[in-house]
């Protein structure tokens, strides 16, 4: 089986997953511990997205669940992000 395609894929989707968080947050965290832990829930992101173009799309739900929480999350650092910068609602 050659792997070449399915790399290439894994690879493109990641690329676009980074230039799609870039877009969202352009000028990164402030915060270097928000930034560390906002590039490991990415990096968790990647790897699912790497499972589910190995394994199939569904692991019952999970996976796709999982995504969502973890963008969740990243949506929580960057808030704690903005509070730590003085912009407080």
């Amino acid at each position: 089986m050659n792997l070449q395609p399915l790399k290439l894929l894994v690879l493109g989707a990641a690329c676009a997953v980074a230039v799609g968080a870039s877009a969202a947050e352009p000028y990164g965290l402030s915060h270097p511990n928000f930034q560390a832990a906002e590039d490991a829930a990415q990096a968790a992101i990647n790897h699912i997205h790497g499972a589910q173009n190995v394994n199939g799309p569904t692991f019952g739900g999970h996976a796709g669940r999982a995504i969502e929480l973890l963008q969740q999350a990243q949506s929580e650092i960057a808030i704690a992000d903005q509070f730590h910068q003085g912009r407080r609602w």
